[in-house]
């Protein structure tokens, strides 16, 4: 996806310029439209309520935006007592992102909590969530 990214600001000017190109409606802010999942938690982005819905027909019990040590940082869920979940969706785009992602990897493996990684490839065009989840949560 960083090529997309790269090449449309490079023809626009700016990601939002492009969208705008295109006939939508830039989102201005990171994680400004938000969304409500089915169980009412409210989540960042669509592919977080896809995954917090999953949870929720799955019957597994979840918290959202829960802190890692440093609270700062929170996790996307929470489930059970060592479980950590991320939708890491700017993965590539942005390097401040990445290094989010550096540093909730390094909490998470000094903290010993699990941390499950997702990406749009995991959700787009077709859910792996299935494949990803059901083996390694408890329920």
């Amino acid at each position: 996806m960083y090529g997309l990214y790269r090449t449309a600001r490079i023809a626009f000017g700016s990601w939002n310029k492009a969208v705008e190109a295109s006939g939508f409606d830039p989102n201005p802010v990171l994680f400004a439209k938000r969304f409500v999942a089915n169980d009412g938690h409210a989540c960042d982005s669509f592919a977080e309520k896809v995954i917090d819905d999953w949870l929720l027909e799955n019957n597994v019990l979840h918290e959202r935006h829960y802190p890692y040590s440093n609270p700062r940082f929170t996790a996307d869920f929470k489930i059970g007592d060592n479980t950590f979940v991320e939708y890491f969706g700017l993965a590539g785009v942005q390097r401040s992102y990445d290094e989010i992602i550096l540093k909730k990897r390094a909490m998470s493996d000094k903290s010993g909590i699990r941390l499950i990684e997702l990406y749009p490839k995991d959700i787009y065009p077709t859910s792996k969530l299935k494949n990803i989840l059901d083996g390694l949560i408890e329920i």
